[in-house]
C-alpha cells in the first residue's frame, strides 16, 4: 500500500471544487469502467445479516415508494419490488442500469431505473417515502456525504425514512493520494480514480444529527446499519 503524495492534485477545499475537479470526474469514470466489465445481471441475493430488517422497517413505517441510491445492477431494488414496494433505482453507471433493467424484465417487475450522478440527481420535493443506500457513502468525501444527506431530506415525504449500510473499509493494496478529509483517491491501474473513505461512528451520528435514528447496529465485519427518519 502506497500513499502516493506525488500524485496529489491541487488542493480541493470545497464541495464545489470537488464536483468540478478531474479527481471527481475520474471517480465517476472508474464506476463506468467497473460496470462495463460485467456481462450479465448477477441474480443471487447477497447473504447480509441486516437484509431482512430492511423490508421489516419499511413496512412498520407504511412505506410505499422507495429510492435505491447507487443501485448498481439492481439487487436491492429487485428484493424490495418483490415484496410490493414501488421502487426507483438510480446509478451513475449506464451499463449497471442496463443490467438492472434486464433483471427486472426477467422477473416482470415494474421498477423505474434512472441514470444519474447521485450528487446531481434532481427528484422533485416529496418524491419518496424512504431511501435505501447500501455501501454507497464509502465512496463519498465527508462534505459530499453531508450535502447528499441534506438533499435526501428534501426528496422525502414528511416523516420519510432512510436505511443505510456503512462499511468498515480499508485502503487495501494500491497507490492513492489522500484528501484533507481523509478520503483516498486511487491511482493504480486496477482502481484508478476510485474514491474510498471510512466514516467513524461519531461522524455518522453527526451526519444524521437532524434525523431521528431508530436503529444503529454494528456487525462483526464492522459494517454499521442505520435506520432513521425525518
Amino acid at each position: 500500500m502506497t500513499n502516493d503524495k506525488a500524485a496529489t492534485p491541487g488542493s480541493i477545499n470545497t464541495l464545489g471544487e470537488l464536483l468540478s475537479s478531474e479527481t471527481y470526474k475520474a471517480n465517476l469514470e472508474f464506476w463506468q469502467r467497473a460496470w462495463n466489465g460485467v456481462k450479465t445481471p448477477y441474480t443471487q441475493m447477497p447473504d447480509l445479516p441486516y437484509l431482512p430488517s430492511i423490508p421489516a422497517w419499511l413496512k412498520e413505517r407504511n412505506v410505499e415508494t422507495v429510492l435505491d441510491l447507487g443501485c448498481g445492477s439492481g439487487w436491492l431494488s429487485i428484493f424490495l419490488a418483490r415484496q410490493g414496494f414501488k421502487v426507483t433505482g438510480v446509478d451513475v453507471a449506464d451499463h449497471a442500469i442496463d443490467l438492472a433493467r434486464q433483471w427486472a424484465d426477467q422477473e416482470s417487475l415494474d421498477i423505474k431505473f434512472d441514470i444519474a450522478d447521485i450528487a446531481a440527481m434532481n427528484y422533485p420535493t416529496g418524491s419518496f417515502n424512504a431511501i435505501v443506500a447500501n455501501s454507497i457513502f464509502e465512496h463519498f468525501t465527508y462534505d459530499l456525504a453531508k450535502e447528499t444527506i441534506k438533499r435526501l431530506r428534501a426528496i422525502l415525504k414528511p416523516g420519510g425514512g432512510f436505511i443505510g449500510c456503512f462499511d468498515k473499509v480499508g485502503t487495501g493494496p494500491g497507490e492513492y493520494f489522500e484528501l484533507e478529509d481523509g478520503s483516498h483517491i486511487y491511482t493504480d491501474k486496477a482502481r484508478a480514480g476510485m474514491l474510498l473513505r471510512y466514516f467513524p461512528d461519531k461522524e455518522l451520528e453527526k451526519l444524521f444529527a437532524d434525523w431521528t435514528i431508530t436503529k444503529f447496529d454494528e456487525f462483526g465485519s464492522g459494517s454499521r446499519f442505520i435506520c432513521a427518519h425525518i
